[in-house]
């Protein structure tokens, strides 16, 4: 397969809203993968599994994105094709990625409605790509699966109704961050890319509880809308600095009384020997950091930082970073 010429690299530039070195890197993955030019429906779900190999089952939520964008029906699909389906799937346009979802949980890839079987089909296919086998066995998966399929109907209207149009699923996906983001993609770690390789990596949970010791005197409560970041530190190397974002428990994380849930998939660490806490807020918005917990969902060892202090630019040692050691409160400086 021959590289791309410069006339093709713009036009797939304007296409996908992907950047020229991106589409490069991609294309290179891609005949490196595929050097006939085309990667078969069989091939393209085996690929799924490889990028997600504690994933109970993959093969269906691959299915689904390949014959969205399969346009010819040939079972297979070409450069271009694979590249919509990254664009979209990775991007940040809102309506072209729940346009993607909607074409892509229509099993029958017509204008027809989505009834409520295909729905239900959908959400099991993510919660089989997004959960371990470990998650299955640790957590009740059966009650948990059905929770989650009887909110999307509700959130959805197909509780009562047995169907929905494509214009009613992205108004009511709008209208609803946390629907829109489990639906929409945002809850699937991405695939192997320029910007996401999860072959070598592990799946970590990260629990923070915001504690709910306010500041009376400022009138002041202890969560934030600050921006959050994290660093874990391993016997064999640390993390990259990690935004905190997408709770798996709140709309709105980090506020008063909530422990908020994150999923990360990150290199090997090794043993956890600590982590870098921090935030970006000013003055006036401090937080009450009460506990941490770090989970390596591989080894199912869980690491434990007891924080219990203000990360607040308004305390007395003005600090809105800290440096933390498994089962030891920090403290204040001095």
């Amino acid at each position: 397969m021959a590289a791309i010429n410069p006339k093709e690299l713009n036009q797939l530039t304007e296409e996908t809203g992907l950047s020229k070195l991106s589409i490069q890197d991609w294309h290179k993955r891609f005949i490196q993968e595929c050097p006939t030019g085309s990667i078969s429906k069989e091939r393209y779900i085996n690929l799924y599994r490889s990028y997600y190999p504690r994933a109970r089952n993959s093969d269906a939520y691959a299915q689904m994105l390949f014959t969205a964008f399969d346009d010819d029906r040939d079972q297979a699909l070409n450069f271009r094709e694979f590249l919509r389906v990254v664009a979209v799937s990775q991007g940040t346009d809102e309506k072209a990625k729940l346009e993607l979802a909607y074409k892509a949980y229509n099993r029958n890839q017509s204008d027809a409605n989505l009834s409520r079987k295909e729905i239900q089909n959908a959400i099991t296919a993510i919660l089989n790509l997004v959960e371990t086998q470990d998650d299955i066995d640790e957590n009740n998966g059966t009650d948990k699966r059905q929770t989650t399929i009887e909110w999307a109907m509700k959130r959805l209207g197909l509780d009562e109704k047995t169907e929905i149009t494509k214009k009613e699923f992205i108004r009511r996906c709008k209208a609803d961050q946390n629907l829109y983001e489990f639906l929409a993609f945002h809850c699937v770690p991405k695939p192997n890319g320029s910007d996401g390789d999860l072959r070598g990596k592990e799946k970590y949970k990260i629990s923070i509880k915001t504690g709910t010791e306010g500041k009376k005197f400022l009138l002041r409560a202890s969560g934030t809308d600050a921006n959050v970041y994290l660093i874990i530190h391993g016997e064999t190397a640390s993390s990259d600095s990690v935004q905190l974002q997408n709770s798996q428990t709140h709309k709105d994380p980090f506020e008063s009384g909530h422990t908020d849930v994150f999923v990360q998939f990150l290199p090997q660490l090794g043993k956890i020997k600590g982590a870098t806490l921090w935030h970006t807020g000013g003055k006036s918005q401090g937080w009450f950091v009460e506990h941490l917990s770090i989970t390596n969902e591989a080894s199912n060892i869980t690491t434990n930082f007891p924080v219990q202090r203000w990360l607040d630019a308004d305390e007395y040692d003005k600090m809105t970073k800290i440096e933390l050691i498994p089962n030891e409160p920090p403290g204040y400086a001095q």
